[in-house]
């Protein structure tokens, strides 16, 4: 058996309300929506986000209000720690298309005017490679591969495709094999050379974002990783959706939780936590930095997994926030 994939806009609209299981059989070239794009273009592209997954195995997979919830728990907590006119620098990680942060940092700029927001994540773009005979290759900036398409096929070169479409495997296993000739050994994609290469960025930050960083300069964007320690440590610090043990190890947990507090000012907070995707509740912990260690300030619904990896936590006397 073999499947085929989708790799025009058309195709993507006609698939209907089941692109949002296609996951890497929609091509991501597709997120690419150029200058002013429609209210369908946009929808497009966050459907595209909710199922792209990256070669370290991590799912981008958000939405539109998505934390609005967690939002409205956190102003409070911050208010009560800092007067409305500090400069309250706000970091968030693990972002995907940025869509999220901007909800809170709307309400953030309204709390505390003077305030600064930086939006992270450690992909802001992919990377694709276009060969003379139309075949393309999508890659991370770093050259892990994610997919192949030479229509009418689109397969993925992150994972493994199904064993159900043998006709998928074997061109995909082509498809690797290919690359490795392509990309030089330190996998830098810049230095390719070749008149029969083209290489072009594919934006993965959503198109309300970039209007948003536009008109308001206390917003900022870049990449970074949630294993980095913040330069400059911030007030408060936010990773949803990221830190847990589908994705990483204990050792990992452990390491991303020092980097939080190395990444804190004295008394700063970091919001910590996920969404279930059996119904999509938040389940959240606000943690304190203190010098001895951690302090749990408050939990929404069942609090976050990450509490055991913070070291020297001291349990909160507060009650949950609901």
């Amino acid at each position: 058996m073999l499947r085929f994939g989708i790799w025009t806009r058309n195709q993507f609209v006609k698939a209907g309300q089941s692109r949002r299981f296609s996951g890497s059989r929609v091509a991501y070239t597709l997120l690419n929506l150029g200058e002013s794009p429609t209210s369908q273009q946009i929808q497009m592209f966050e459907d595209i986000c909710f199922t792209l997954r990256t070669s370290g195995g991590t799912c981008r997979t958000t939405f539109r209000n998505r934390l609005l919830d967690v939002d409205a728990a956190t102003i409070p907590i911050l208010q009560q720690l800092s007067p409305s006119d500090a400069e309250l620098l706000v970091e968030d990680r693990a972002v995907s298309h940025g869509l999220t942060s901007v909800e809170l940092a709307r309400q953030v700029f309204q709390a505390f005017p003077n305030s600064r927001f930086e939006a992270s994540d450690k992909l802001l773009y992919l990377v694709q490679l276009s060969l003379a005979s139309g075949e393309r290759y999508i890659l991370e900036p770093d050259g892990q591969p994610l997919q192949y398409i030479k229509p009418p096929f689109v397969v993925s070169l992150a994972h493994e495709e199904s064993i159900r479409f043998p006709i998928n495997r074997l061109i995909a296993a082509l498809a690797r094999r290919r690359l490795r000739h392509v990309l030089p050994n330190d996998g830098r994609i810049e230095s390719i050379r070749g008149h029969e290469y083209q290489i072009n960025r594919i934006n993965c930050v959503h198109p309300e974002v970039l209007t948003f960083i536009s008109t308001n300069p206390r917003f900022q964007l870049r990449t970074r990783s949630i294993f980095e320690i913040t330069p400059n440590p911030v007030h408060v610090l936010r990773t949803m959706n990221i830190l847990n043990k589908d994705y990483f190890s204990d050792s990992q947990l452990r390491q991303g939780s020092n980097a939080a507090f190395q990444s804190l000012k004295l008394n700063g907070v970091w919001i910590v936590g996920r969404t279930l995707e059996s119904d999509f509740s938040n389940h959240v912990t606000f943690l304190q930095k203190l010098e001895s260690g951690w302090k749990i300030l408050s939990r929404f619904g069942h609090g976050s997994e990450m509490e055991e990896y913070a070291d020297r936590i001291q349990p909160c006397p507060c009650n949950p926030v609901e």
